[in-house]
Parts: structure tokens; sequence; C-alpha cells
């Protein structure tokens, strides 16, 4: 800008008088005076202020030094449904497979398992054979009015009920190759028998004396409880349980056998 106050002197003096224009350049300033703005170099471009940040209001938290805003440190892509994708809890990874039993272990416990449990159940069938049945009591034992056995097994003395584990008391030849503590079951009075003792009168290998009891009956009654039953029979060796029985001595008080 121009000095208004130079310019008044010098009009006053008479030395820049419009007489003497001619030998100054037209619009020049006087000399020792700085140029005008034609002269001056463009001054830089000013960069737009920049207002100050705001203040955080109450209770708003702000990021820390470094960050890029509280937008980018919890950007949603943090917790995009990605990272908790079906395909993390795939079914393959809780497959049945996974939790196999090395070298199949657990199918040979089962099975073996079920083959121990099998055979307790279903024993297989004894052998069927034709014998020769008779009775003896408490009267015609040796010695009579006893219940002395020349072999006990289940028994001190003679006794049962007839089943799978308390057998009726049966008495054999001595040649016999039925053996001490072989069982029968005989379906003609539903009772399973033991072998306990021996005597036998018969010759034939295959004669079974049942023991009938008869103490608390009479003797008469005993006997003809004992013809009920005589006569040859049928007998399965070395039966399995769980057939059917007539649980009871074969006389107690009365004859207990099957009736026909």
């Amino acid at each position: 800008m121009w000095n208004s106050s130079h310019d008044s002197a010098v009009d006053a003096g008479g030395a820049n008088s419009a007489g003497n224009t001619g030998s100054t350049s037209a619009g020049a300033p006087p000399a020792g005076l700085p140029p005008g703005p034609s002269a001056l170099a463009e001054p830089p471009p000013v960069a737009p202020a920049v207002p100050p940040a705001a203040a955080p209001a109450p209770g708003e938290k702000t990021a820390p030094e470094g960050a890029t805003g509280s937008g980018a440190a919890k950007s949603p892509a943090a917790k995009s449904p990605a990272a908790k994708s079906p395909e993390a809890k795939s079914p393959a990874a809780k497959s049945p497979a996974a939790k196999s039993p090395a070298g199949g272990s657990g199918s040979s416990k089962s099975s073996a398992a079920g083959s121990s449990s099998g055979a307790a159940v279903s024993k297989a069938p004894g052998k069927q054979i034709r014998v020769e049945l008779t009775g003896y009591s408490f009267y015609d034992n040796t010695p009579a009015g006893s219940a002395e056995v020349s072999n006990p097994i289940v028994h001190k003395k003679a006794g049962g009920r007839g089943t799978y584990s308390d057998p009726i008391t049966v008495a054999v030849p001595s040649e016999s190759s039925f053996k001490p503590g072989t069982r029968f079951y005989l379906p003609s009075v539903k009772r399973y028998a033991i072998v306990e003792d021996s005597g036998a009168s018969s010759s034939d290998g295959n004669h079974l004396d049942l023991w009938v009891d008869g103490e608390n009956g009479s003797e008469s009654a005993v006997e003809a409880c004992m013809d009920r039953l005589t006569g040859n029979a049928t007998a399965e060796v070395n039966p399995p349980p769980g057939r059917p029985v007539i649980a009871s001595p074969i006389f107690a008080g009365s004859c207990h056998l099957p009736s026909g």
C-alpha cells in the first residue's frame, strides 16, 4: 500500500509536480520507497485453519494415541460372522467316528458280553435216554428208617425239592456209568434229580431209584405213591435249568406227582 503522508509532502515541494511527470515512469513509485503491489511476489497460499478438536462429552471414551479412531478400534469386522462360521462347529468335528474305540475294542467287548450272557441263559439241552424209574423211601432205605446216602453232593442226607438248584437225591446201581453229581431231569415226575446214593437193586445200568421221603406218612401211603412213578421213563442227562417242575418232595404228607 502506498503511504499517503509521503504523497502529500512530495506534492508540496513541487519536486514531482505535474510538469515533471515526463521524467518519471507512469505509475512508478518514488525513489527509495518499496515497490508497489505489482512488483511483489505472489504470497504463498495459506492452509485453511483446522478447528480445534471438540472436547469429549462426559462419559465418552477416547481412542488411545496411534489409533485410527474409535470406529477402527471396534470395527464390526472384528466380530465378523465369519469368525463364528458354521464350519467352525461342523458336525464332522463331533462325528461318531471321532469317538469310536481304537481297534474296534468296543464292538469286541459288546460281543463278548453278549456271548457270555447268552451262554448262561441258553445252555444246550441234555441227552435224552430211557431209564427204569423206581422209588425208595424212609421205610426201605438202608439202614431202614433213615435218610443216609453214600455220596452226598448237594445234601448231607437224602432230600431235595426237585428244582435245578435243589434236585432230589437219586440212587443208581453200583456198576452204573452215572457218577455221583450227575444231574437228570425227569419229565414224568417234573423234577430234577442228582446222583447221591448207590445200591439200586436192578442190574440195568439205566436204573434210577428216586428218593420219595415219606417220613411223615404211613408206609402204605408211601408205597402207593412209589407205585405211581415206577416204570420206564424218559430222562434228560445234564439238563439246563428252566424245565417245568413241581417244587416239592415226592411225598410230603401226601403224594405230589403230576396227575394222569
